[in-house]
């Protein structure tokens, strides 16, 4: 514990740093299961979930989210 930093307030950063992190560990394994995801695209996508903490996850559920609801629309 941090003597400057309120023991709350390090109980919250340390719950966020959790949920970012499994979080980032679910967006990495839902990332190599894609079928659609390959080579420098997959590339592309393992940076952006490794280096934006939760938005980058967030941000490829939306998409293959996306990508799946197109695929079922035309197929």
């Amino acid at each position: 514990m941090n003597p400057f930093v309120p023991t709350a307030f390090d109980g919250a950063l340390m719950a966020l740093s959790v949920v970012a992190l499994l979080l980032a560990l679910a967006a990495f394994i839902s990332l190599l299961l894609a079928t659609t995801a390959s080579g420098w695209r997959l590339l592309a996508w393992a940076l952006v979930i490794l280096f934006v903490p939760i938005v980058g996850p967030a941000t490829w559920f939306v998409a293959r989210r996306r990508e799946r609801s197109v695929a079922r629309g035309q197929g």
